[in-house]
């Protein structure tokens, strides 16, 4: 694979997740039931996309760090869409290449270049225009949840680059699986109805399922930083859904900060993918 075409992935991996906001607040369910649930069809869904599934005797300490990070990540970020605003729960995971920056230099030995400091700074302040009108959180612990999934997004990149040459969609399964069994002693009523049902598959199978399958297979072709900061468009896409479907109607502050975040990737991905080769593949 080349990297244009793991770029063009990881896009199509930030569409699928960007449904997650909607669909959670769809459901009507307690959201860690809700990511329970979802994690199971995800679960599903990768063994079946991924060659070879999932292999026990293959596992290492990375794979066991990115599963408890994306089980961690997924509860603290469904949480915080239910407690607070979709928009305002994104805006906090997105805070993630922050924390990459910061982890990848001492665990990877990837070079964090004064420019991309630059073009994290410039993407994070575009990031918190968008959203500037929803800020105001609705419960103080929803807040901080969603900037625990920030963290726990940027554990989950570091780490998946750690075994990217070790099967590193068996961390992907063994985090959905994880993030089932922490969930499922919320099983309760009062349950999701039939529209909520649906919601559950549709997340599992494709919001997750198969937007972790790009994401995988994406992996060895892209830094840890290039791994998140390209599917930073998910925020946008986010807020255009909320607005097509929850009628929440962005103001001018949302429409400059879209215009900086996906003007920012595309600039950043550009420049970055004209000054370093791709890697073998």
């Amino acid at each position: 694979m080349t990297k244009g075409k793991a770029v063009v992935y990881l896009l199509a991996t930030a569409v699928l997740w960007s449904s997650a906001g909607v669909l959670i607040k769809s459901v009507g369910w307690n959201p860690v039931a809700i990511t329970s649930a979802r994690g199971l069809v995800a679960a599903v869904t990768l063994w079946i996309l991924l060659p070879g599934g999932m292999r026990p005797r293959e596992i290492a300490s990375g794979h066991w760090v990115s599963a408890w990070a994306l089980a961690l990540l997924s509860v603290c970020f469904t949480a915080s869409t239910v407690m607070t605003t979709a928009a305002c729960a994104i805006t906090l995971l997105f805070s993630a290449p922050v924390w990459v920056a910061f982890l990848a230099p001492m665990f990877l030995k990837e070079r964090t270049a004064p420019s991309d400091w630059a073009f994290v700074a410039a993407i994070f302040g575009g990031m918190l225009l968008f959203f500037a009108g929803g800020l105001s959180v609705r419960s103080l612990a929803g807040a901080g949840l969603g900037a625990c999934s920030g963290l726990f997004f940027a554990i989950q990149a570091v780490s998946l680059r750690t075994v990217k040459d070790r099967s590193p969609g068996t961390s992907l399964i063994l985090g959905n699986l994880l993030a089932f069994a922490m969930g499922a002693p919320f099983w309760r009523p009062p349950w999701p109805d039939l529209g909520g049902i649906a919601a559950i598959l549709v997340m599992g199978a494709f919001q997750v399922g198969l937007s972790y399958y790009l994401y995988a297979i994406s992996i060895p072709f892209v830094t840890s930083l290039e791994l998140v900061m390209i599917t930073m468009i998910e925020p946008v896409l986010n807020g255009l859904l909320a607005f097509l479907v929850i009628s929440e109607v962005p103001g001018p502050h949302a429409l400059v900060g879209g215009v900086i975040v996906v003007g920012g990737v595309g600039a950043w991905s550009f420049l970055k993918g004209r000054r370093t080769p791709a890697p073998p593949g």
